[in-house]
Parts: structure tokens; sequence; C-alpha cells
């Protein structure tokens, strides 16, 4: 973890809060979280010393106090774990944050020498804190962790042997009699310690600058905490703070924490929250707080308790959204033909439409039971549809969306497949005058040379990727609805921006076409063509399978996608060069270590992919 960088709040007499029936602490008086308190709500509260950090969440959860504060987080040893795993079995929510500069002291009871110490009392935590000066200082004596810093100086100062010391702050000094031998101890100069503030009902309205933080449970799955983190990057919501926890609920399997910037209530916050909807994951809401300004503690309004814990929506669930829907596709080749058939196999009963020119495949379609009804013409089966699939060639998506507007529905959510999005998102501004919220660009990364319905299959999207790129006025749920479909059709959605799309599947997917295409027709133009493929052996025709493709699909693709793809071919083409330069020189070394750079690459492509499958 990155040291703290919250802002250091200096202890205050200001008391923002309420201190009511009380203020639960991790006692005995004298201890770190003491003063913490005493900032929060200054030195006159009614005070609840508790025996240790458990006992401060019962404390508040019972109604014996009305807040509680607990250390949770140091700057040189990390986490305290017993306040993480408490909140897994509790309410309580955090309404505020404190952060204090811990600098200890080595505390004796008067007359006792350094050279005579050979036990030292502290806090587990602040004995890994002073870990350098102990071994520097006192490398045989005995390091005794207790409860809490001022019970260490609480026996130091009871015990009747002078060879005792505790590591400690100038106020326990000063509450059990006992003499600074050292002070500033701490290995580190800028050691803090950060507080919550918890409380049963009270919770926090957005002030514009707030943490919120998260506990996250997930199966054991390879990917599960990718998919959890990834509605974040994708919302643009930062993530401050990840911290894992074995589950009380199985061997093996755990718990995230995740503490991300904004409040529950903020837009961004919401959306990525939305997303994991679609995941198999449980999340609970722990709280939002605002960030303290240097030299104050910052006060809170009471607000009525946000609740918002999004539930695991499983694979029946997925099938409840879609259920009642009426699906159209535009376009019943390989991909929509491949949609409807999946949605059948996973026992999809909603409604779904095909729209095309070619009536033998559409009759083929429904004669299988992929689709429910057909038409030639948008106006007889578009009205009021839940879900329109454009599964056009991208530069055909311009005139069917003139086609589709005046029969397009306001709540209907229309979403493509093309392998183009900056393409599709300008086509439908050049049609509609804006992308509208019910708009989602997507592409479904999966294929075949063969084209057509009569070449699509139930399974087609089985463990394949699926790049959504929705925009920023894109509505969640028209996302969501569009995630359902794809995910129940054994598809792994990911998101990115349309500029990025386009740019990786020019590498990825394009330039390899391109390759394929251009080899094929060189040879064929070739004097002896008949005579090489004659002879083409496995290498060929493994290098060459993809220039089956449809021809007007390709041709599209690459007009649409010119600039990205040039850009990538350009440097293949530096290379090509280098690869001509050094086989005239007969340079064997370059050519071995050019070969085995890019066998290494595809090896570790291989072991990925076949991670990826094994995993699911």
């Amino acid at each position: 973890m990155p040291p703290l960088t919250h802002r250091v709040i200096p202890v205050t007499t200001t008391t923002p809060f309420d201190a009511a029936s009380g203020v639960a602490f991790l006692g005995p008086a004298g201890t770190y979280s003491h003063s913490a308190a005493q900032a929060l709500f200054g030195s006159k509260a009614p005070w609840q010393p508790s025996t240790d950090i458990r006992e401060v969440f019962a404390a508040v959860e019972s109604g014996k106090a009305s807040w509680g504060v607990v250390p949770v987080e140091n700057s040189t040893q990390g986490s305290i774990t017993v306040t993480l795993d408490s909140f897994a079995t509790s309410d309580l929510k955090i309404v505020a944050e404190y952060l204090l500069p811990v600098h200890h002291c080595l505390l004796v009871k008067a007359g006792t020498a350094q050279r005579q110490i050979t036990r030292i009392y502290s806090h587990q935590q602040s004995l890994g804190q002073c870990r350098q000066y102990l071994d520097k200082h006192f490398p045989q004596a005995e390091r005794v962790a207790v409860s809490s810093n001022a019970e260490a100086a609480r026996l130091t100062a009871e015990l009747n042997s002078g060879n005792a010391a505790a590591i400690a702050g100038v106020t326990a000094a000063e509450l059990y009699g006992l003499q600074v031998l050292a002070t500033n101890i701490e290995d580190k100069d800028d050691n803090t310690t950060r507080f919550l503030l918890l409380h049963r009902n009270h919770s926090t309205a957005p002030t514009g600058k707030d943490r919120t933080l998260l506990l996250i449970a997930a199966s054991n799955e390879p990917g599960t905490l990718f998919h959890a983190l990834e509605p974040f990057h994708r919302f643009g919501v930062s993530l401050t703070k990840l911290e894992t926890r074995p589950s009380r609920g199985s061997a093996w399997s755990y718990m995230f924490y995740v503490e991300l910037e904004g409040h529950i209530a903020d837009a961004k916050v919401k959306a990525a929250l939305a997303a994991l909807t679609t995941l198999k994951l449980e999340v609970k809401w722990l709280g939002s707080y605002s960030q303290a300004e240097a030299g104050q503690v910052t006060a809170t309004v009471p607000t009525t308790l946000i609740k918002q814990t999004p539930q695991s929506i499983k694979q029946q669930q997925q099938l409840a959204l879609l259920q009642d829907k009426h699906i159209v596709i535009i376009g019943l080749g390989l991909i929509g033909g491949s949609v409807a058939r999946a949605l059948r196999k996973q026992g999809c009963q909603c409604r779904i439409s095909a729209v095309g020119r070619n009536t033998a495949a559409l009759e083929k379609a429904q004669a299988d039971g992929a689709i429910n009804q057909w038409s030639t013409e948008l106006k007889t089966v578009c009205p009021g549809a839940d879900l329109i699939i454009l599964g056009m060639p991208v530069l055909s998506i311009e005139q069917s969306l003139r086609d589709l507007q005046p029969v397009l529905s306001p709540h209907t959510v229309v979403t493509d497949v093309a392998s183009v999005k900056g393409a599709v998102v300008a086509a439908v501004q050049s049609v509609l005058g804006a992308v509208p919220a019910n708009f989602v660009p997507g592409h479904p990364i999966a294929g075949s040379e063969q084209s057509g319905y009569v070449a699509s299959k139930a399974d087609l999207y089985q463990g394949r990727k699926v790049i959504l790129t929705p925009l920023a006025q894109t509505n969640l749920e028209a996302v969501a609805l569009v995630e359902a479909m794809w995910q129940l059709i054994g598809a792994e959605v990911l998101t990115m921006s349309v500029e990025h799309h386009d740019e990786v599947l020019a590498a990825t997917s394009h330039l390899p076409h391109l390759l394929a295409f251009a080899l094929v027709d060189t040879l064929s133009q070739q004097g002896t063509r008949e005579e090489i493929f004659r002879y083409a052996a496995g290498g060929f025709r493994d290098f060459t399978r993809i220039a089956s493709s449809d021809p007007v699909m390709w041709r599209d693709i690459f007009l649409t996608n010119a600039e990205a793809t040039v850009s990538i071919l350009d440097d293949y083409l530096r290379d090509l060069q280098r690869l001509r330069a050094v086989l005239l020189a007969h340079d064997g070394n370059e050519l071995f270590a050019t070969f085995q750079r890019a066998k290494a690459s595809r090896d570790v492509f291989l072991a990925l992919t076949a991670a990826l499958k094994a995993s699911r």
C-alpha cells in the first residue's frame, strides 16, 4: 500500500458530533484512540473505554454508546485487521475519519535505567512501528503485546520490578506517573494512524470530497477480483484502498474491502455499483464520509440512512430480466442468428423477431424455433420492441437507422455488433443528431470465416468476449439489459472507450485479416498459383483461414477503421523491412532472436488462453 495521503487534522476543541449517551473507544484512558476521540468530541464527552475493538462495536450496536472510535490503518504497519473483520458482521456505518500523528515514547518507572530493561509492553501495532529502534537498543528484551498502549503503561506502573518498560504516548506517561526515557522512537517520522467514527443510523450528505468503504464477498474463482473492480475503472471511480481478508463462510474464500473516492449518492459511484449487480457478488456498504480539511473536524449533516446493497444476479435472474422482453434482430446472419439460438438454448422464453431480406433463412430460423416471427419490413415488428440488435455490416448501419427512426419507440434499447465503434457512433449522430441514452455500442469478439444464418451456432459466444463501449450519457439500465443478454449466453462482458476499442481491434483482429487477404491474393496472382495451392500445407491453411471471411463485411470494417489499421500496419511494414534486410544479410542470429521472441509471446498467449478456458 502507498503511504497514507490524507491530510492530518490537529486536535481541536470543536465538537461537531453530539456525544449523547457516550463514546466508546479502545481503552483505557490515555490510548491513541482516546486522543482521536477527544479530537472528534472534545475533552468532556461521556467516555466509555472498551477492552478491545470488538467491544467498541458491541457497545454502539447495543445502544450502550452512541458513537464508536476505532483504529483502522497505520501508515507503517498497515490495516488493523480486527476492525475490518468486525465490519463483516456489523451493521454500523462509518460517518467520519480522523488521522492522528503517532509519536511513541519509551516509558519507565522513575529510576529505571536503559540497561535494566528486559521486558517491553505495548500494543502489537506499536511494537511493529518501533521495530528498528527496539532491534538496535533492546535486541535481547522480551516484547509483550497487550490490548493497548495505555494498558502497557498501566502494567509498567504497577509492576514491582524495575526491569519493565512501555511504548505509549506522553498522555499515558502523565496518567500513570511514568518517566519518559526516550521520545519519537517510531521507525518513520510520518507515522500516522487513521481512525473511523461509527454510528448505528447516522449517515452523511455528499460534500463533493468524500470517501466510501465497501465490503465485497465473492466466490473463489479466477477473475473474480478483476470483474469486481472493473466497473469502478469503467465509470471513472478512483480506488484508494484494497484489502483482502479471509471469509468466515468457507476455507479459501475471501472478502475484499474497497475504499473509493466519492459518496454513495454520487452518480459515478451509483453507476459502478449498479454494474456490479450483474455479477455473482455480495456488496455491503460500510459508509460514506467526508475527507476532513486540515485544521478542523468536518461536521456532517444527519440524513436518512442511505441503503444500497447491490445483490448478485445469477443466471435465473438474468433470465427473469429478459423473459418478458421483445427482442428484434435486424440482420439474422451468423452473429444475430447465434444470439437467437443461444437465448433459446438457455431457456429464454422472450419473444424474438427478426428482420432481413433472405426469406429462406428467416423461415428456417422460425422453423428451428430460434425466432417467433420475421418480416422484411422494420415497421412490422420493431414498434414497441424492448431491445433491438443491429446485426448488419457497419456501413449499412446508417441507412438502417434512417429506416428505423420513424418506428423506434422511446423506451427501446438499441445495440449493435459491428467491429468498429467510432463509425457506428458517427452514424447514430448523423441520423439522430446525438447518441440516445438507450443506445449501447457493442462488439462480440466471436465469429467464423463462414457467414449467414446457416453458419450460426448456439454456443458461439461461450467463453468469448463481448466489448461494450457505453458513452457518458448512456443509460445504466440499458447497459445492464445488454450485459445480461450477453452474459446469459456465455459471454464475458468487458467495457472500454470507443477510441480504445478501435485501436485495440485494429491490431488484434483487423490487421490479421488484412494480411490473410493480402497473402492469398498475392499468391493467387502468381504464374504458378495452381502448384502453390496444390502443395500448400497446414501452415498456409491455418494462416489464411480467415481470408474466407465475408468480403463485404471486411471491406466495411477497413474503410471505417482505416486510420487505426494503417497505424499498426505501418509498424508491421517497418518490421517486415527490417526482416528483409536481415535475410539479405544472412544474419541468422537476428532471425533466431526475432523468432524466439515471437514464439515466447505466443506461448504466453496460449497458456493464458488455456488457463482462462480451464477456469470456466
